[in-house]
């Protein structure tokens, strides 16, 4: 079974996707694009698509599904089963396209009902009908109703039938299209008119040639059409209007169908002629008709003689109405579409039974599954609380010992800080010195000769921390002590900052005045505040760990000068 749709994949995927064409896939949305409103248009364009390579086998299942819908759309009668074969193999094995396996099911079914195979057609409508139930698709589901009304029209379930009938009529009406709901309403006159309920059965009719005649649609006018006259031969007490019967013999004499030949017979028995009545009554015999007209032809015929006054002809023919409609009662019956449902339904529960007592199971297994799990927990919970409780004594004792290492070291703290504070008074006082005695020469470097010595020791001085790196990092030392380690501190944060501005923020940190650092580094005072500014703002900017003490030591020296 599966041979020849290989054998199409291979004709159909020369190669699929060497190409970087996307011309199979525009002509594809183009004929989608085209389908309702140019149906002829559109299988010109597949047809021309059957030349190009498919890339993919998502493509070939979309093409197949275009073939179908447009075969349907203009009437052409093409077999597409291979190609439905393919689009559901490859849907099948992709649930989540739920409309693309929608309508390969919905075609899949039409085959099978031109092919004679009823029960095979409703069983995949039924399946359609719950698959798109999940979705929003009124036109799909509409025309998924009438095909199953005609399924059950066709098997004398006339309420089944004028049920999908109504629903498959709401359903176009809400996706705006009046051709379909036209259609939707000739089978529920249909459906009404054999379940004797004929005012409902004009009221449908009427509906539905209002839309044939907005649509100029000629063949939706000439099937409402043949309906009134079957509706007014049927009830014999209701006399038919003159400009409705001229119509319908006008639209009669251009179908030359054994139904259309039937209307006429209708039409010249309703203006009360049985000889022109029978006449066409003989044409129509003559081209065949099926069981349904052929029913129709006979009760028309009992009517023709009943109203030429030839009554023992007359009971012969409703007679013959009466064998035609048993030996279709009959065949209904042993394929009967309700027990088909019946069955599908029936399938699918037990198939819903299967599915909860599987889910029973499992809920069993989880059920189980969770109290071993909570008795596991239990026990290492337990486990846990006891060693937590030893955790907590020894917690206890090192605690108390903690207590004491605290205190010993509260005392090495205190003395410390002492010792500290002690060096960073010696510190002070000795910068301080340095401070004055730089102030003093910056001041008074060009005053009298009593000045020279100190001048000179001063210069002395500076020029060992302007040029001696044992002092400076004698300076940087000190300032650490006294600083909080600051000077490691800068380094580590800022490990590319040029060696010049570390040397500038030492002596900044160190508590020189912008005079005397100016002498050290032998650069004007304008220069030394505008070096401090931008460091301060690069250090204000970075996200520095350190960078508050910074800006405190720089804030500090900022205020004290």
């Amino acid at each position: 079974m599966k041979h020849p749709i290989y054998g199409i994949l291979a004709l159909l995927l020369p190669l699929t996707g060497c190409s970087d064409s996307p011309r199979p896939a525009e002509l594809l949305s183009r004929a989608e694009t085209i389908l309702v409103e140019a149906p002829d248009s559109a299988l010109n364009i597949l047809r021309e698509i059957e030349q190009a390579p498919f890339r993919n086998r998502a493509e070939i299942a979309r093409y197949a599904l275009l073939r179908a819908e447009v075969s349907e759309r203009t009437d052409v009668v093409e077999n597409n089963d291979s190609l439905l074969r393919i689009a559901w193999e490859y849907y099948r094995n992709h649930p989540n396209e739920i409309r693309g396996i929608c309508k390969t099911r919905y075609y899949q079914g039409r085959s099978r009902l031109r092919q004679g195979d009823k029960p095979g057609a409703l069983r995949m409508f039924l399946e359609v009908e719950e698959q798109l139930r999940r979705i929003d698709e009124p036109y799909y589901l509409g025309q998924l109703y009438l095909r199953i009304g005609g399924l059950y029209r066709e098997e004398l379930n006339f309420v089944s039938a004028y049920r999908y009938y109504r629903d498959a009529r709401d359903l176009f009406i809400r996706s705006e299209n009046p051709r379909q709901t036209a259609e939707a309403l000739l089978g529920m006159s249909a459906s009404a008119l054999r379940m004797r309920d004929l005012g409902r059965a004009r009221r449908d009719c009427t509906m539905a040639l209002e839309l044939a005649d907005d649509l100029h649609d000629d063949t939706l006018v000439r099937r409402s059409l043949g309906l009134f006259a079957t509706l007014y031969v049927v009830s014999e007490n209701e006399h038919i209007p003159g400009e409705l019967l001229q119509r319908i013999e006008h639209s009669a004499r251009h179908d030359s169908t054994a139904a259309g030949r039937c209307t006429l017979a209708q039409a010249q028995l309703l203006r009360n002629r049985p000889e022109g009545a029978r006449q066409y009554l003989r044409m129509a015999r003559e081209l065949k008709p099926d069981a349904d007209v052929q029913a129709m032809l006979e009760y028309t015929a009992y009517r023709i003689e009943a109203s030429a006054g030839d009554y023992r002809e007359a009971s012969r023919k409703i007679h013959r109405f009466i064998f035609l409609n048993d030996s279709l009662t009959r065949a209904a019956l042993q394929t009967s579409a309700g027990m088909i449902e019946r069955e599908y339904y029936r399938e699918r529960a037990a198939f819903a039974d299967y599915r909860m007592q599987i889910r029973r199971t499992w809920e069993h297994v989880v059920t189980g599954t969770v109290l071993f799990v909570l008795l596991i927990v239990g026990l290492v919970v337990r486990q846990r609380m006891r060693l937590h409780k030893e955790r907590h004594e020894r917690n206890l004792l090192l605690v108390r010992e903690a207590e004491a290492e605290y205190r010993r070291l509260s005392r090495h703290m205190e003395q410390k800080n002492h010792d500290e504070a002690r060096l960073k008074g010696i510190i002070a006082s000795r910068f301080d010195i340095v401070d004055r005695l730089g102030k003093t020469l910056y001041e008074r470097e060009n005053t009298a000769s009593g000045q020279a010595a100190m001048t000179r020791e001063v210069k002395r001085l500076i020029e060992g921390f302007a040029e001696n790196g044992e002092m400076l990092q004698e300076l940087e030392q000190i300032v650490d002590m006294a600083h909080d380690e600051v000077m490691q501190k800068l380094r580590s944060n800022f490990p590319k900052m040029k060696e010049a501005d570390i040397r500038l923020l030492c002596y900044i940190f160190g508590g020189f005045s912008p005079q005397v650092i100016s002498l050290f580094m032998e650069e004007s005072v304008a220069n030394v505040y505008a070096r401090k500014s931008r460091l301060k703002s690069r250090i204000k900017a970075s996200d520095a760990p350190d960078r508050e003490l910074f800006l405190s030591l720089l804030g500090t020296v900022s205020d004290g000068c």
